[in-house]
């Protein structure tokens, strides 16, 4: 939970919103179920949210965790949550299958995955007949592995076994019990991985690009249209989290030991490497999207890339940042 102190610099963090609900109006409705895919560091501006400024906001917002992105999206498209936030991926899927839903709001841009291999998986060629993991098939992690293996000459259906291992932690479980023997890992995982001596072997700013489309939060087109002054007020509670996480690293550390059960040790890292990457206007990486489309196009998911306009509702987003200034 977020101390006095805390609260101070929380009180300050969403000083730039006075007024704001003036522009929107009230809360259509002041209950919303959101819905992430599994739990994880980038998700921190929702877990500080979730404890406090989504109150501060107005609403009552209840955070659930799946166990993936496929079962996340499941939930948006069977009406289980009203809000997924969720990989761009995820997204991009539910558009193909004529699920009527739209991003509200992107902005989380790490690109903060490894791949580590066991100690005779130095190499991408030693890849090949290995199994390694991946969240969930038709996952951001799903998607990615099979490009980089593509990259490095191995055909992902022929050359190597892909298997579901579920979250972080999981990953790097299913590595040490030699359940696979390529791992794909973000923080604090990484740093566990290489402490224990398993070899890299690429990066995901090195081999695919320096950012990143993470995640992006999604609804329904009709309960967009009917909920315009609710999910401005959940987009108002997001940044104040963001804002309020920048501006006191201690109090943002201690929500990733106490929700993650990190080290304060691998909180602290976690921390330095994911804050650079928030864009506070949610806006797309725009220098990775070309790579972004290519990776999907190469998996079969789409035929060609689609238009921001299929991703993101501009217009509700630019009126958003018009009161929320960076």
């Amino acid at each position: 939970m977020l101390g006095g102190g805390a609260a101070v610099g929380l009180a300050a963090a969403c000083a730039p919103f006075a007024g704001a609900a003036t522009v929107y109006g009230k809360p259509e409705t002041t209950t919303v179920r959101v819905g992430i895919p599994l739990d994880a560091t980038s998700y921190l501006p929702l877990y500080i949210a979730a404890q406090t400024t989504w109150k501060d906001a107005g609403l009552n917002v209840q955070l659930l965790s799946f166990r993936g992105d496929a079962e996340s999206s499941q939930a948006l498209a069977g009406d289980s949550i009203d809000v997924a936030c969720g990989s761009v991926t995820g997204l991009v899927n539910l558009v193909q299958s004529g699920q009527p839903v739209i991003g509200i709001y992107a902005g989380f841009n790490l690109a903060g995955f490894s791949w580590y291999g066991q100690p005779d998986v130095k190499t991408w060629a030693d890849v090949r007949g290995k199994a390694l993991g991946v969240s969930t098939f038709g996952s951001t992690t799903d998607a990615l592995t099979r490009y980089v293996l593509r990259k490095h000459g191995l055909d992902p259906e022929r050359d190597a076994h892909l298997i579901p291992v579920g979250n972080n932690a999981n990953q790097f479980q299913a590595l040490q019990s030699n359940r696979t023997q390529v791992a794909m890992l973000s923080a604090p995982a990484t740093w566990q991985a290489q402490s224990a001596g398993y070899p890299l072997l690429g990066t995901q700013q090195r081999e695919v690009a320096p950012g990143w489309p993470e995640h992006i939060y999604a609804v329904k087109t009709k309960f967009l249209a009917a909920n315009r002054n609710t999910l401005a007020a959940l987009l108002r509670g997001h940044v104040a989290a963001l804002r309020f996480a920048k501006a006191n690293r201690a109090a943002a550390v201690q929500v990733f030991i106490d929700r993650l059960k990190y080290t304060p040790d691998l909180a602290s890292r976690s921390y330095d490497e994911l804050m650079p990457t928030y864009d506070e206007r949610g806006r797309l990486p725009d220098s990775s999207m070309k790579v972004f489309w290519e990776i999907l196009v190469a998996n079969g998911d789409v035929k060609a890339p689609m238009p921001d306009s299929a991703l993101l509702d501009r217009q509700f987003i630019d009126s958003f940042a018009a009161w929320a200034p960076a």
